[in-house]
């Protein structure tokens, strides 16, 4: 299974934030020290903002924060904010899409069987678990 980059990329912003979770960080500072470009940081940041897994505020001394411990966000729950509206495979969208196997197909069940494994393998890890191995380099 492949991740889309804006969901690597949360999960790098978040990973960010728990090393110092009540400090405030601009996002021109967070995409230097990530390496990612500011214009695809900012929607990220959105979608936390709108997942609740972060905050901002505004103004000089403003920046983005976790709205929680980093032990209490859950992997599986930011995976499925991001990726929550991607199909797996095409016969998963709500079309069925262009699939001629769909009557006589055992393939989507398996599918969704990994997926949900998957998925809870995720909802067992926190932001915290994923930092206790984590070595950021800073600019």
């Amino acid at each position: 299974m492949r991740l889309l980059s804006s969901t690597d990329f949360a999960l790098r912003v978040l990973m960010y934030l728990a090393e110092d979770p009540s400090r405030l960080v601009n996002t021109e500072q967070l995409a230097k020290d990530l390496n990612i470009s500011r214009n695809h940081l900012q929607k990220v940041v959105q979608s936390l903002v709108s997942g609740e897994f972060a905050l901002t505020l505004r103004g000089a001394k403003g920046g983005v924060r976790l709205t929680q411990a980093p032990n209490k966000i859950c992997v599986g729950a930011v995976v499925r904010w991001f990726e929550g509206k991607q199909a797996l495979v095409e016969c998963f969208n709500a079309d069925g899409g262009q699939c001629t196997l769909k009557s006589k197909c055992g393939l989507r069940k398996v599918l969704t069987g990994a997926q949900e494994t998957f998925f809870r393998e995720l909802d067992q890890v926190t932001i915290a678990d994923c930092l206790k191995t984590c070595i950021f380099t800073k600019s």
